[in-house]
């Protein structure tokens, strides 16, 4: 496994750009449990407003809702990506539409966070998050088989983008719908190792969908 794949994200200070009153109070309880001050953690409720923030002040990750009143979230993860990839993105919703979900990740979000999730399980998919993980299911994993599938002998394509074939066994585990803790034993690797490749996996989604994007001409075009 590479460094940069194993890369830990500090949750503080900490930006999240979510609309919602009710979610806000979650993600502050929750973000507390994990040992954030309060004053280290600030809201927006806009992908305008944040960008402003992010051009003045250090984050060391951001929080962002998906499905902002105006404009898109996946558009502010892009943004991220292109003018402070040094701000990981975590994506949080309430869709589990597939292709909401894949978006994010080809965006470059480093994981995505469902929000029906208890708090219990959306503080351990941040505790991962911040150990370099990063939580998967089986619709998403399937999705990243087939993704590189297609793109498999695209001439354009990067070979640090392709999967290992450790990579794609442990996809195809999660697509059987066995446990990041089966597939740790499987491998004979600590389950926190399995969190990370996951990390490691939506990075080179992110880095084959812009090679993919870049040479169609359609670089940070609106997706």
């Amino acid at each position: 496994m590479s460094t940069s794949q194993s890369e830990a994200v500090s949750l503080s200070p900490t930006l999240v750009v979510e609309n919602d009153p009710a979610m806000q109070e979650r993600l502050l309880y929750i973000l507390s449990m994990l040992g954030c001050d309060e004053p280290e953690i600030t809201w927006v409720e806009s992908g305008d407003l944040a960008m402003e923030l992010l051009e003045t002040r250090r984050f060391g990750v951001a929080l962002v809702d998906v499905g902002l009143p105006e404009g898109s979230g996946v558009e502010l993860i892009d943004w991220l990506q292109a003018h402070h990839p040094q701000v990981p993105a975590v994506a949080i919703s309430a869709s589990r539409t597939e292709e909401v979900i894949f978006s994010a990740l080809r965006a470059g979000a480093v994981a995505y966070l469902l929000k029906e999730r208890d708090d219990l399980e959306l503080s351990i998919g941040l505790r991962s998050i911040e150990q370099g993980g990063a939580p998967i299911d089986a619709s998403i994993a399937r999705r990243v088989l087939a993704w590189h599938a297609e793109h498999a002998s695209d001439p354009a394509a990067e070979p640090d983008a392709a999967l290992t074939p450790r990579e794609r066994k442990m996809l195809e585990l999660v697509v059987q719908g066995r446990s990041h803790s089966d597939i740790a034993e499987t491998f004979s690797a600590p389950r926190l190792e399995v969190e990370r490749r996951t990390k490691g996996i939506y990075k080179k989604l992110a880095l084959g969908s812009r090679e993919t994007a870049h040479a169609a001409g359609e670089y940070f075009s609106p997706r």
